[in-house]
């Protein structure tokens, strides 16, 4: 055997272990994850009949919205997105979109051109005419789709794929940027308004990320999750700048939401083991409320919301689990104790707390397949 022979066979052998390792690693990594997917799934498999389990005399529920043709019901929101004047709701799907006045009357609506994932109602240029962006999700690229449901620009097409992206001004000049994270090794990139990559960071599995002002300086920091259930918050240039391990595993479902009302800061919020996490960006667990049935792995989403004038605002969180097409929502008082507690039958990907017409109060509103439910304080008989 010649020297050039051998340089090459050992150059091969080299590439092929490598090749094995990353596998292995790879493997290794997805078991992981999907052996939490698959316990959460076992978990949950009780919650396909809809009914109330908790209930005592506080809430009615009624239809607010239906319309399949906009597909699972991914944001609602009040403000000024449509080209028309004045103030209206915004309800956002995974096919399209729909803006409605206080009773749930559709004023225009809007059809995606392709297939969205999870859709946030967004003013990517500050026009007061919303934009929507598609957060992505594995096969799904991220994506900024305009007012009329067409994609102006996509991100992370190819492998691998696109876990999650949110939008914000992180740099302060006016403009929104968006932070991409990626499954596998693909890390964490940040986005210019056009879809040009500004910077990449590296870490794995970025299963979840939001932008929040994570130390309370008036400016917007990367919060993330990652393969090893660590919460990360990075600066603008990407560098982290702290981590923890909360209480619970960190996963791909948490959320943002306002603690303990709406003028109170953000907090990360996380469902898991029959319980409801909210945690500031330490890590450290601020609250947590006892939340049965809602198991491993399911989406939780929660807002402050007053259901009565007289009274603090009341905590209402819906875990959606997904794709197994359920959720509960939860609704807790200012004490923390659970008086709302009902199976939906259905993913839950949203959820709202408006205030419609001239009430001083709000109503709660939860996203579902093709429909949004309409939450109140029930009249006395």
């Amino acid at each position: 055997m010649d020297k050039t022979t051998k340089t090459i066979l050992i150059a091969a052998g080299a590439g092929l272990l490598v090749l094995i390792l990353l596998t292995i690693v790879g493997g290794v990594l997805a078991y992981r994850y999907f052996r939490v997917v698959s316990s959460g799934v076992s978990m949950s498999s009780n919650l396909q009949t809809p009914v109330v389990v908790t209930d005592s005399g506080l809430l009615s529920k009624s239809l607010f919205l239906e319309d399949t043709q906009i597909g699972s019901v991914t944001d609602i929101a009040m403000g000024e997105f449509d080209p028309s004047p004045g103030v209206e709701i915004g309800v956002a799907g995974s096919q399209g979109a729909l803006f409605v006045d206080d009773e749930g009357n559709v004023q225009s609506s809007v059809t995606f051109s392709g297939m969205a994932s999870h859709v946030d109602i967004i003013d990517a240029d500050g026009d007061g005419v919303c934009e929507f962006m598609d957060r992505g999700g594995w096969a799904v690229a991220a994506s900024l789709i305009d007012h009329q449901g067409n994609a102006l620009w996509t991100y992370g097409a190819g492998m691998p794929g696109v876990d999650d992206m949110a939008a914000g001004d992180i740099d302060g000049d006016g403009a929104l940027e968006f932070v991409v994270g990626f499954n596998g090794g693909g890390g964490v990139h940040l986005v210019e308004t056009n879809g040009t990559q500004v910077w990449r960071q590296p870490d794995g599995n970025v299963w979840h990320v939001e932008l929040a002002d994570a130390d309370g300086d008036g400016t917007l920091e990367i919060v993330h999750s990652n393969a090893g259930g660590e919460m990360k918050v990075r600066d603008q240039q990407g560098a982290v700048v702290r981590q923890a391990r909360p209480g619970s595993y960190f996963s791909h479902y948490f959320s943002l939401c306002k603690w303990p009302s709406k003028e109170g800061g953000e907090h990360a919020l996380l469902a898991e083991n029959g319980t409801i996490w909210v945690s500031d960006f330490t890590g450290k667990t601020v609250t947590q409320f006892n939340a049965p049935q809602c198991g491993r792995l399911g989406h939780a989403r929660g807002v402050p919301v007053k259901l009565k004038s007289d009274q603090p605002e009341y905590f209402a969180v819906a875990v959606d689990f997904f794709p197994q097409d359920a959720g509960i929502l939860y609704v807790y008082d200012a004490a923390g104790a659970l008086v709302y507690q009902e199976i939906l039958g259905e993913s839950c990907p949203s959820i709202a707390a408006l205030s419609l017409g001239e009430s001083e109060t709000e109503a709660l509103l939860v996203g579902g397949n093709g429909k949004v439910w309409r939450y109140e304080v029930a009249s006395p008989d």
